[in-house]
């Protein structure tokens, strides 16, 4: 699984899972499965334009959370992400999304896996993108 921390200046976008979706009512960066044949990479930006209608540019890897979906194991790479266009308006997969400052992800009820990524960005971690 991969994850995108969608940074715009110093706020950052979170997701709220729908009802009727595993993990529903908890919080998480969006992002989703890696197929066979993509990159982590490739596959977060799939799944931003499937999920959220978002354009982006993939920074660097943030960590790995890791966590339980019933009996699977989940493993979950995070990004720092940006728009490269319009912001989204909406979501396949969740009832919310707000941008929010770094302090602001503090004392929501976080989806397993997202928990140690949201503990790495609350330590201090900055965002890295490649030099254009």
């Amino acid at each position: 699984m991969v994850g995108a921390v969608i940074v715009r200046g110093e706020q950052i976008l979170v997701a709220r899972r729908a009802a009727g979706r595993s993990a529903a009512g908890l919080w998480e960066f969006p992002g989703g499965k890696v197929e066979p044949e993509e990159s982590p990479q490739q596959a977060l930006a799939r799944e931003l334009r499937e999920e959220l209608g978002a354009e982006v540019e993939i920074g660097w890897l943030i960590g790995r959370g890791e966590g339980t979906a019933g009996d699977r194991a989940l493993h979950l790479d995070c990004y720092w992400t940006r728009l490269l266009g319009a912001e989204p308006a909406g979501s396949t997969d969740h009832d919310r999304l707000e941008w929010v400052a770094r302090t602001d992800l503090r004392g929501r009820d976080w989806a397993g896996p997202d928990v140690p990524i949201v503990e790495t960005i609350l330590d201090g971690a900055v965002p890295r993108f490649r030099a254009r």
